[in-house]
């Protein structure tokens, strides 16, 4: 049964679902008419919603009840398997919290206390506001409080790649495993999900690399973007180089090496080894990248094809501190529109001839 009780000035009601107690401001003040229309039209209405399981048992409102959610619904998403750590912190963060008592403001002080990137912190980001928008459609919550959050640009760094020498350092300390992994990676740009995902078949005789799938903790993926899924060329010798390699009894050419974190160890051991700047192996391919554009061998455009970018705005804003724009020379006489020194000076000296001067 509900019952009311006051406080302050105000009317509040005190009611039991599920053997939990809640208490809940009825918004009317104390007075003799109020306490009737709670007592005679409210409380009669909360205990028929109490009993026939409209209130609170049909609609859970804990924020980790629409995270579940949430994550059913993105069970199909490309990276569901890269991004479920994340989504598991954040509902984590706000579990057991009912979902319309979250403000705003703890939403952003969560999202400020991550000691990441802002680009790392998005993953959170999107899927708090998501599970909000969720208690939203089912009419929990009225507004979603984690919309149009924003959140500090992050200064971008230079990008980091080796040196020519440093690859052929590289290259000289790779033994086993690495030898055929570092020569894909450097030759193809390749994530490393992509190189572990790799099967025989994949080097076609067109001279291009089918990438059709991705490796990431033991599970098959399909790509990063919608791009991901493409062609990239290789190198004759390279296919040799994975024929002498891959065990015909694997499936895979890295055989059970599924996961990056697998490779860790090698690779420091080789940058150890080298003596190179201890950068991450994913530096492999924003070294790829670099040469290819530093020396023209592609466009932005096409290199963006060659990475599987979504855009090539994304390939631009990693890579544009690196294109050198001393590769262009249009010569000392150059004008767009004809208003040069050269062409200056030679229409003076003609305009000064015809008037005889």
């Amino acid at each position: 049964m509900t019952s009311y009780y006051i406080r302050g000035k105000t009317i509040w009601l005190s009611y039991y679902v599920e053997g939990k107690r809640f208490l809940k401001s009825a918004k009317l003040k104390n007075t003799p008419q109020n306490i009737k229309i709670v007592t005679e039209q409210i409380i009669p209405k909360l205990d028929m919603k109490i009993a026939t399981g409209e209130i609170y048992k049909k609609k859970p409102k804990t924020f980790d009840h629409y995270g579940r959610i949430f994550l059913e619904h993105r069970d199909s998403n490309k990276t569901y398997h890269l991004k479920k750590g994340y989504w598991l912190r954040a509902i984590e963060h706000f579990k057991g919290r009912e979902i319309d008592s979250i403000t705003r403001l703890e939403v952003k002080q969560y999202l400020n206390s991550l000691d990441m990137l802002s680009k790392s912190k998005g993953a959170y980001k999107s899927c708090i506001k998501e599970v909000f928008e969720l208690a939203v459609d089912d009419g929990v919550i009225s507004f979603n409080p984690a919309l149009s959050i924003k959140l500090k640009q992050d200064v971008r760094k230079d990008v980091q790649y080796f040196l020519r020498d440093e690859v052929t350092k590289i290259m000289d300390a790779a033994t086993g495993v690495m030898v055929p992994y570092l020569m894909i990676a450097f030759n193809t740009g390749m994530r490393v999900s992509e190189i572990l995902g790799l099967q025989i078949g994949d080097f076609k005789d067109d001279g291009f690399i089918h990438i059709r799938r991705t490796r990431t903790k033991g599970m098959l993926g399909s790509g990063k973007t919608n791009n991901a899924l493409r062609k990239v060329p290789y190198p004759a010798y390279l296919l040799d180089e994975v024929k002498k390699f891959q065990d015909p009894k694997q499936l895979f050419i890295f055989g059970d090496i599924d996961d990056a974190l697998k490779l860790r160890y090698f690779w420091l051991n080789i940058l150890e080894k080298s003596g190179v700047r201890r950068f991450k192996m994913y530096c492999t391919r924003h070294t790829f990248a670099t040469f290819m554009l530093k020396e023209n061998v592609v466009s932005i455009n096409e290199l963006a094809g060659l990475l599987g970018h979504s855009s090539p705005k994304i390939t631009l804003e990693h890579y544009a501190s690196i294109i050198n724009v001393k590769n262009i020379d249009l010569g000392p006489d150059f004008s767009l529109f004809r208003y040069n020194t050269a062409t200056v000076e030679k229409e003076t000296v003609n305009k000064a001839l015809k008037q005889g001067v």
